[in-house]
């Protein structure tokens, strides 16, 4: 069993259970959690000695829970191991209710919601904000999710590419370039990525591209030094698939602690890439004029290794999946400078990462 037929038993099945394929690499990593209730996680302290994977979401005050699935059994490419196998066969298939998506927004409303939400820009009620919303396309999205899976893996090399699935509370797609926070043995890492516009192109970046990563790199700049000295490298444009962006690294030597880890995610999400700045003005205006809930979209996901190691990643360009219908979620920084159109169309274009693979137009 590969980890594309482990996800499809998986989904069929109602076993929650997480793949990936980190960026720059090609294996594909699958656990699942074979006993219990998925846990709500209220502290990466409680997961010492554990391992699994982390989904949390945009907000924790919109009834979405952040969680922690258990890798009870876990491999990478193939299972060698006929235990795994068979501990994926002796669950018992549950029955899950099927729930609905949320409505898409049209361009209509998104047009209303930009231009609300730069009003109050320019009017100074924040710097940046963020609009997003939802398109929702009706497909068989549990049966074609292993396949767009691997797509989004061979597609985007860059990308942080993930479907994870805790039946009865989400199941969750995407391919995003983004880390919020990373661990490894001997470094911590985050950065600032922000800015968006078109692969290719050979001109200097504008003026609203400029200044919305230099809003969010200064503001994580203020939020690491109180953790020390940070390297810093950056800015320089990366590419995103169809896209590219301004980003900066901040490096740290090192291994945090658990109680490090759990002040330093706290402080870091959200940033103003996915809120604004400042961001409790900002997530006034997203609250006033957004009109959705995000749900896990802008959240982070990623895995949690029990030797403290981790990599979690901002939940972009990604999508929810329900039985019948996907409801995909783009969205992008607003400022003073901004124009409701070529907003519109920055969406179009971010959400062709998805559309592309889905086999479906706006």
């Amino acid at each position: 069993m590969n980890v594309l037929e482990a996800s499809a038993f998986c989904l069929k099945r109602g076993i929650a259970f997480y793949a990936y394929r980190l960026p720059e690499e090609e294996r594909f990593c699958f656990g699942a959690q074979l006993e219990g209730e998925v846990e709500r996680l209220v502290s990466v302290e409680d997961l010492a000695e554990r391992s699994g994977f982390v989904a949390v979401p945009f907000r924790d005050d919109e009834g979405a829970e952040s969680l922690f699935v258990r890798g009870d059994v876990a491999f990478e490419g193939v299972a060698e191991d006929e235990g795994v196998v068979a501990g994926l066969q002796r669950v018992r298939k549950k029955a899950v209710e099927n729930s609905e998506p949320m409505d898409g927004c049209s361009r209509e409303e998104y047009w209303k919601q930009a231009t609300g939400m730069i009003g109050a820009l320019r009017r100074k009620e924040a710097r940046k904000a963020v609009l997003a919303r939802g398109v929702v396309v009706e497909t068989e999205a549990y049966r074609q999710a292993p396949q767009w899976f691997e797509s989004l893996a061979l597609r985007y090399p860059d990308a942080f590419v993930f479907l994870v699935s805790v039946p009865g509370k989400m199941t969750w797609m995407g391919a995003t370039p983004e880390i919020l926070l990373k661990q490894e043995r001997q470094e911590v890492m985050t950065m600032s990525l922000a800015g968006t516009r078109k692969a290719g192109c050979r001109e200097e970046w504008g003026g609203k591209e400029v200044e919305e990563q230099r809003i969010v790199t200064e503001y994580i700049a203020g939020l690491l030094q109180k953790e020390g000295a940070w390297g810093v490298e950056g800015p320089f444009t990366k590419r995103a698939g169809g896209v590219e962006h301004l980003c900066t690294f901040f490096k740290k030597s090192g291994h945090l602690s658990l109680a490090d880890v759990e002040q330093l995610r706290k402080r870091l999400h959200p940033t103003p890439a996915v809120g604004g700045f400042p961001l409790h003005k900002a997530l006034e205006i997203i609250r006033r004029e957004e009109g959705m809930h995000r749900r896990y979209y802008a959240g982070y996901v990623g895995p949690w290794f029990r030797n403290g190691c981790f990599q979690w990643y901002v939940n972009l360009r990604s999508m929810e999946l329900f039985h019948d219908a996907v409801r995909l979620y783009v969205g992008g920084g607003i400022t003073a400078l901004s124009d409701a159109e070529k907003e519109w169309e920055e969406t179009v274009m971010k959400s062709r990462t998805l559309m592309d693979v889905i086999g479906n137009d706006l």
